[in-house]
C-alpha cells in the first residue's frame, strides 16, 4: 500500500505517486511498468501526455467535444431502440409523477424528499414528456462528466471514451430509457459533477453547491463524506480534512433537513418493521425475481464486466481514495431490493478505474471482446421483452459468465520456472558453481 502523504497542505494532484518533474524521477506507475519489463513507452501509455495516473492533465476542448458527441449519440441510440414504460405506472415512478403534477400532494418517504426533478418538471409546466426530457439530458451529461473524471484520474482519451461508452451501454444505465420517471439520472449527473469538482486541483468548494442539489435528488449524498475525507486527508486521522469535509457537506445536510420539513409526506410502510424482517424480505424478493443467480444480480445487472476490470485498480492511487464511495453504495443494498439500481451508483469510481485498468491490462484483445459483448446484452433483453432490471432476461446469466471470463483473464501469470541449470540454482537458492554431492 502506498505511504500516505504527511503534508497537511498537499493537493491530491501533487502527491507522492505523481511524477517529480523537477528531479526527473518517475512516479510509481512508471517505475512499476519498467520493473515489469514492459516495452518502451508502456508507462507513458498508461497516463496522459507521458504522465502516470495521478498527475493527469484535463481533456482538451476537442477531446471533450468528441466525448460530448459520443454521449449524445449513445443516448439517442438507446432512446430509439428502448421501449418506454407506458400506461398507469406504479411504485417509485408513480410517486414522482404525482409530485410533478402536484407538489402539494403527499407521498411516502423517502420519495417525498426527492423533490429536485419532480418540482423542476412542475415549474416547467410539463408532465411525462418534460420529465423524460430532463432524464435524457441528465444521462447524457453524466456520461460526459464521467469521461472528464476518468481523464482527471489518469485515463487516456481513447480508454476513457471506451469506458464512457461501456457505461452508456451497461444494463443498469439502459434501464432508465425504459423507465425515465425516476430520481436516479439527476443524481447520476450531480454525483459525477461532484466527483469531478473534488478531484480538480482547485477550487474544491464547487462540490458544496453540487451536494446541495444532490440532497434534493437522492439521500445517498451523505455517503460522499467518505470519499471526500479520503481525498482531502494527509494522514489516517486528519482533523483539518475532517473539518473541511464537514464544511462541504453542511449546506447539503441543511438543505435535506429543510426538504424533510416542508415536503408533504406519508410515513414509509416498509421501514416500520424490524430490520431483520426487512432484510429477509429483501433476500426473498431477489431470490424470487432473479432465481438461482440472485447473488450476482447487483453486479451483473448494473455495470457487468466493468466491475472486475475496476477491481484491479481500486487499490492504486488516486482511485483508492475515491473507492470509499463503494461502501455507502453497496450498503444501500441492505435497506432496499433494487440492488442493480443501487450498484449502478458506483460508476464514478468503477468507470475511471476500469479505464485505467485497460491501459495496461494483459491479453487486451480478450478483454475488449468481453466489453463489446457486454455492450450488446441490453439488446438481448429488449428482444426478449425484458427491459426492466428486475425479472431479468438473458443479461443476468450472460453477464455473470463474461465477468467470470474477465476475472480469469486478469489473473496474473505465474513467473516462468527457470529451465537452465543456472536458473534452477538461482530459483532454489543454490550458489552458482556449486555441485551436488
Amino acid at each position: 500500500m502506498p505511504t500516505e502523504p504527511t503534508d497537511q497542505n498537499h493537493r491530491p494532484g501533487n502527491t507522492p505517486w505523481a511524477v517529480d518533474e523537477a528531479a526527473g524521477r518517475p512516479g510509481r506507475e512508471e517505475a512499476r511498468s519498467r520493473a515489469d519489463g514492459g516495452p518502451p513507452g508502456a508507462a507513458e501509455a498508461s497516463g496522459i501526455d507521458g504522465r502516470p495516473p495521478g498527475s493527469a492533465a484535463p481533456a482538451s476542448r476537442r477531446q471533450a467535444a468528441v466525448a460530448a458527441g459520443l454521449a449524445v449519440a449513445l443516448t439517442g441510440f438507446w432512446r430509439l431502440v428502448s421501449p418506454l414504460a407506458g400506461g398507469k405506472l406504479c411504485c417509485d415512478a408513480a410517486n414522482y409523477l404525482r409530485m410533478a403534477a402536484d407538489p402539494g400532494q403527499p407521498v411516502i418517504r423517502p420519495h417525498s424528499s426527492r423533490v429536485l426533478v419532480p418540482w423542476l418538471t412542475h415549474l416547467l409546466g410539463g408532465g411525462r414528456a418534460t420529465y423524460h426530457t430532463i432524464t435524457l439530458a441528465c444521462l447524457a451529461g453524466a456520461l460526459l462528466l464521467t469521461y472528464l473524471l476518468a481523464r482527471r484520474l489518469g485515463g487516456g482519451h481513447a480508454w476513457s471514451l471506451l469506458a464512457m461508452a461501456g457505461l452508456a451501454c451497461s444494463r443498469g444505465w439502459v434501464f432508465y430509457f425504459y423507465d425515465p420517471y425516476l430520481s436516479d439520472p439527476a443524481a447520476f449527473l450531480l454525483l459525477a459533477g461532484g466527483f469531478l469538482a473534488l478531484v480538480r486541483a482547485r477550487p474544491t468548494w464547487l462540490l458544496a453547491p453540487l451536494l446541495v442539489l444532490t440532497a434534493g435528488a437522492r439521500e445517498l449524498f451523505a455517503g460522499m463524506a467518505l470519499p471526500v475525507y479520503a481525498w482531502l486527508r494527509g494522514r489516517l486521522l486528519d482533523p483539518r480534512a475532517a473539518l473541511r469535509t464537514a464544511a462541504l457537506l453542511a449546506p447539503a445536510v441543511a438543505a435535506y433537513a429543510l426538504v424533510l420539513a416542508v415536503a408533504p409526506s406519508l410515513p414509509p410502510s416498509d421501514y416500520q418493521r424490524p430490520f431483520p424482517t426487512v432484510l429477509a424480505g429483501i433476500l426473498d424478493k431477489r431470490m424470487e425475481q432473479d432465481g438461482a443467480l440472485w447473488f450476482g444480480s447487483a453486479f451483473a445487472m448494473s455495470l457487468g464486466v466493468w466491475w472486475p476490470l475496476a477491481v484491479t485498480r481500486l487499490g492504486a492511487e488516486p482511485v483508492r481514495r475515491l473507492a470509499w464511495w463503494l461502501l455507502p453504495v453497496l450498503a444501500n443494498c441492505l435497506i432496499g431490493w433494487d440492488w442493480s439500481r443501487y450498484a449502478t451508483y458506483a460508476f464514478p469510481v468503477v468507470t475511471p478505474a476500469a479505464a485505467l485498468a485497460l491501459t495496461h491490462a494483459p491479453r487486451r484483445p480478450l478483454l475488449l471482446a468481453a466489453v463489446a459483448l457486454q455492450a450488446l446484452l441490453p439488446l438481448a433483453d429488449l428482444a426478449a421483452g425484458r427491459p426492466q432490471l428486475n425479472h431479468p432476461g438473458p443479461s443476468l446469466p450472460l453477464s455473470l459468465l463474461l465477468m467470470a471470463v474477465v476475472a480469469v483473464v486478469l489473473v496474473p501469470k505465474p513467473p516462468r520456472f527457470a529451465r537452465t541449470r543456472s536458473g534452477w540454482r538461482a530459483a532454489v537458492g543454490q550458489p552458482h558453481g556449486a555441485t551436488r554431492r
